[in-house]
């Protein structure tokens, strides 16, 4: 099928903001923890000498003092939920890493902050019955629930939380849920969710572009925007529908002991070797890419990768093969038909600091690559290389001005995709999808809008989904 003499068919349009989750870990109230001594779910690490407290009908009950539980495992980028109602009464968090603490309460009025160093106290606009705090390094977003919505309240910012997200920090860190005077606590959570956005999405494919197809479901990396900052995810997705789950999360080790929050992942199982290949934005290390080649598949559960970061060199040419700061978006496939690796980055261009793709190809998918070519002149981004018909072609986005402008790299030249309407954005990802699906080969288009998730610049966006109809 020649996709560019087809029209891409909108299917759906969605928001992802908050509702899939990985979940790390839940409380249980069903048994009387409190009073058994065959075990400890939750172990109390502080108490008040007039502590009154039980466990009933699935709920956490506490009367006079105050208590203070271990919850579970502190991680840098994890949410942390409890469900509660207050009689004269606060409920919360404490947060533990290596030499710091904090604790977020609330009080049936007001939230309070205080890491010993600060404190600070919010007043919520309308009561809340669930308190929803997700971590990033040095700030606590702080949400609850409205009409079954994650609406955002206020965000604490702590000076000592900054380098949470170092291995050696966060590795013995805990969470406890806090309870204190008369209240109960109906349900407790905590897990990785899908942040405020998403961007870019790239299929996981075999080193020629074949997208892996497993039990009907394909899988995807995709950015995970938070409040502020992101880190990447890893979906899964039955083709066609709006079936998706939150699979995994990935996270990058460049050496320094610090779990990376970089994106844009290309990531691909090579069957030459058995072995996986990636390339990464680093955005956490001046924003040049960064690469990994390791035996774990790493779709699933949260993981970290020990990454090389590119040599930076002596900063000569745009074409150069090297680490220049500002490099996006990388992609990479094997060429069967001419047995070599093509590579391409998204890369600010001269003077006019607009992003151009460059080309290269090598005999080694990580290192010896040589200039081939580059795109033309616009505002690229979010490119991949996709192989229709065993015939490889790149597509790309571009442009401020125009909704949907995506280039198609052929041997015959630069042309564009068709779509039946727009998808509401500008500079989208060009993630078209071949899928083999019986005797028939459909392709889909998934691409994401540049719609404010929150205040932060680059919290985009919403979800498009389209499919060449004949």
């Amino acid at each position: 099928m020649n996709i560019l003499n087809n029209t891409f068919h909108r299917l759906f349009s969605l928001n992802m903001y908050k509702t899939h989750k990985l979940k790390l870990g839940k409380l249980s109230f069903s048994k009387d923890f409190i009073n058994t001594d065959r075990g400890d779910l939750y172990p109390l690490l502080s108490q008040s000498n007039d502590l009154y407290e039980y466990v009933k009908e699935n709920t956490y009950y506490i009367e006079s003092g105050k208590s203070e539980r271990l919850m579970g495992q502190f991680f840098p980028y994890a949410t942390y939920e409890i469900s509660f109602k207050l009689n004269k009464g606060k409920t919360g968090f404490g947060f533990y890493i290596k030499d710091a603490k904090a604790t977020v309460l609330y009080n049936g009025v007001c939230l309070s902050f205080t890491d010993g160093v600060k404190s600070e106290i919010f007043t919520p606009a309308y009561p809340i019955d669930k308190l929803i705090v997700s971590l990033r390094p040095g700030a606590f977003d702080i949400y609850h629930i409205v009409n079954n919505f994650a609406e955002y309240i206020c965000t604490f910012k702590s000076d000592l939380f900054n380098r949470s997200a170092y291995y050696d920090e966060f590795k013995s860190g805990y969470v406890s849920f806090v309870a204190e005077g008369v209240a109960e606590i109906k349900e407790g959570v905590f897990y990785i969710d899908s942040g405020v956005s998403l961007a870019d999405i790239r299929p996981v494919t075999y080193e020629d572009g074949t997208v892996i197809l497993e039990n009907g479901k394909i899988f995807l990396t995709a950015s995970i925007r938070m409040q502020e900052e992101t880190f990447q995810g890893v979906f899964s997705w039955v083709p066609g529908t709006c079936e998706f789950n939150l699979e995994g999360a990935i996270f990058y080790d460049a050496g320094d002991g610090m779990w990376g929050n970089d994106v844009a992942a290309s990531l691909i199982y090579n069957r030459l070797k058995n072995k996986w290949l990636l390339w990464v934005c680093s955005f956490s290390h001046n924003h040049i890419l960064a690469h990994s080649e390791f035996d774990f598949d790493i779709r699933f559960g949260v993981n970290v990768l020990d990454i090389t970061l590119m040599d930076t060199g002596a900063q000569s040419e745009d074409s150069s093969f090297l680490g220049k700061e500002g490099d996006e978006d990388p992609a990479l496939i094997f060429d069967k038909k001419n047995n070599r690796w093509l590579m391409a980055i998204c890369r600010l261009i001269g003077d006019t600091k607009k992003y151009r793709y460059m080309f290269y190809e090598s005999d080694n998918p990580l290192s010896d690559f040589k200039f081939i070519g580059q795109g033309f002149e616009g505002e690229e981004t979010g490119g991949s290389f996709v192989n229709i018909e065993d015939e490889i072609v790149f597509i790309c986005g571009n442009s401020f001005k125009e909704k949907s402008n995506y280039r198609v790299y052929t041997k015959d030249g630069m042309k564009n995709l068709k779509f039946d309407f727009c998808d509401g954005g500008f500079r989208g990802w060009g993630t078209v999808i071949p899928i083999g699906k019986g005797t028939r080969k459909e392709y889909y288009h998934l691409t994401f809008d540049r719609h404010l998730g929150s205040s932060y610049n680059w919290s985009y966006g919403n979800i498009y989904c389209y499919k060449i109809i004949n």
